[in-house]
């Protein structure tokens, strides 16, 4: 057989030692969760923030009733908060590309599949992180200069 676990010591001799990376697991895990779970939080949460004053009973109400003004500050707070984690999962996603690449660079032929992986991985979070922190500005902008009642 040729699987890992059945070959004998010469051919895994001659094998190619893989790069070392430093452990990312929590930090890969983040990078690429944090920004959609935020976007998620920010879309659900903010949905009801936003619309719930409006519709407090069967009618839409032109303007949300006093006793519901706190809903805007938070809103936009809860808008503020996910922009940051998106954007600090890019951050850490970033980091974590750049260190695959110093690894790649300082042993070329060495670069394995743990360092490809990691680099993969980060590439994404820096995808998921920067997407979904542009989509929250964009709503950011939406709430700041649409009608909040009166669409």
């Amino acid at each position: 057989m040729n699987s890992p676990r059945h070959m004998n010591s010469e051919v895994l001799a001659l094998r190619p030692a893989e790069a070392h990376t430093r452990r990312v697991g929590l930090r890969a895990a983040f990078g690429v969760v944090a920004g959609p779970a935020a976007w998620f939080l920010q879309l659900c949460l903010g949905d009801w923030l936003a619309s719930a004053p409006c519709y407090p009973g069967h009618e839409r109400l032109l303007a949300p009733a006093a006793s519901l003004a706190w809903t805007w500050p938070v809103l936009i707070a809860l808008l503020i908060v996910c922009a940051l984690i998106a954007l600090a999962a890019f951050a850490v996603s970033r980091s974590i590309y750049r260190e695959s690449l110093a690894v790649a660079a300082a042993a070329p032929a060495r670069e394995g599949p743990p360092a490809a992986r990691v680099r993969f991985m980060a590439f994404w979070g820096m995808v998921f992180g920067g997407g979904f922190f542009l989509a929250t500005l964009m709503t950011i902008a939406a709430y700041a200069t649409l009608p909040r009642c009166a669409g």
